[in-house]
């Protein structure tokens, strides 16, 4: 995969990322600093992906990475 593909992320797959790391719209935010609503809005395709957390995402699913969201 170059690194090109990695800037951008679909719906589908902001959806299935957050599923293979294990966490839910509220964690996903808490890990992120952002609002709940702005991830759903990513998710319904509402809103585009930034690319730094596509990026991020990506990297930690092909590194075997788990995310440590705050309490």
């Amino acid at each position: 995969m170059s690194w090109q593909t990695k800037r951008t992320m679909t719906p589908y797959n902001f959806r299935t990322s957050l599923e293979a790391l294990g966490l839910s719209q509220a964690a996903c935010a808490r890990f992120l600093g952002l609002s709940s609503r702005q991830i759903a809005r990513m998710q319904q395709g509402e809103a585009t992906v930034p690319v730094p957390v596509a990026l991020l995402l990506s990297s930690m699913l092909e590194h075997g990475e788990q995310p440590e969201s705050p309490p």
